[in-house]
């Protein structure tokens, strides 16, 4: 059972997926798997859709998956505060760099509450954006002549510190750079559904 970043919110509900692997790791068909929450104050179990619901926060609760005698590693899952909406920019959408910059401006994304306080937009914290380069579109990261500060042309951040934002930078590398690069941000509900305005773009301009 794994899950990349795994989180629910406070009432939600998040399907799960496991499988039985023999010793050689093939799938052992028809298998009986089912699904047993370890920490009961943050997660509450929905076993007719092999699920978990939010009940309070947390920064890591665990469930495991059952076939038999057999007991997977624990699964942490995140319950994060608030009530994801929206994803919006902050800040400027462009950036600049002249001829002997190499690194932009930060690029900044916030996960936005509009549920908890009607009327009000709060940023929340502990939530994932994905940063993607995607125009131009690079053979390979190891060969592009721009990449983020992680030399990936593609980054997972969560929100937080004080404005409660992901940010991501762009380094120029070797080579002639294109005129422009653009830069995607996506954000999901746990559902893998997007929120409300995503994705949102960048542009970042070389010289």
């Amino acid at each position: 059972m794994t899950l990349a970043d795994p989180f629910v919110e406070v009432g939600d509900t998040l399907r799960l997926r496991a499988r039985v692997l023999d010793r050689g790791g093939d799938t052992v068909p028809g298998a009986t798997v089912v699904l047993a929450v370890v920490d009961t104050a943050y997660l509450a179990l929905d076993s007719a859709d092999f699920a978990v619901i939010g009940k309070a926060t947390s920064t890591g609760a665990k469930v495991v998956a059952l076939a038999g005698s057999l007991r997977s590693d624990p699964l942490s899952i995140r319950v994060p505060a608030g009530h994801a909406d929206s994803l919006a920019l902050v800040g400027a959408a462009t950036d600049t760099l002249s001829a002997t910059d190499t690194v932009s401006a930060l690029l900044k994304a916030e996960v936005l509450d509009l549920t908890t306080t009607p009327g009000t937009a709060s940023p929340l914290a502990d939530r994932s954006v994905r940063f993607t380069v995607v125009d131009p579109v690079f053979a390979r990261a190891d060969t592009a002549t721009v990449r983020f500060a992680n030399d990936s042309l593609g980054q997972t951040v969560r929100t937080g510190g004080s404005d409660s934002t992901a940010t991501v930078a762009l380094r120029r590398r070797r080579g002639v750079p294109p005129d422009s690069v653009v830069v995607q941000a996506a954000a999901t509900h746990s559902s893998g559904a997007p929120l409300r305005g995503s994705p949102v773009r960048f542009t970042v301009r070389f010289q």
